[in-house]
């Protein structure tokens, strides 16, 4: 399964097509090639380690917002009784 999430970019090296992201509060890099003008601070949605798309400020934070209330509380993370 591929997740979309949205990343804030921290950094780009064109040369190697990269840019150093922070998503979901780790930093990761991420594939360029789909959107070569990405800058540091852009908010952008990355998919299986591609920046796909850049997004407006009101936009990633109404999709962090939307994924904080899909994960499971932590009490129920940890239940191994769960199927």
């Amino acid at each position: 399964m591929c997740l979309v999430a949205p990343a804030r970019v921290l950094s780009v090296d064109p040369v190697a097509g990269s840019a150093e992201v922070v998503l979901d509060g780790a930093v990761r890099r991420a594939s360029v090639a789909l959107l070569s003008d990405v800058a540091a601070g852009d908010q952008v949605l990355v998919a299986a380690g591609t920046v796909i798309r850049r997004l407006e400020p009101a936009e990633a934070a109404e999709l962090i917002a939307l994924l904080a209330l899909a994960r499971p509380a932590p009490d129920v993370a940890s239940r191994r009784d769960l199927p």
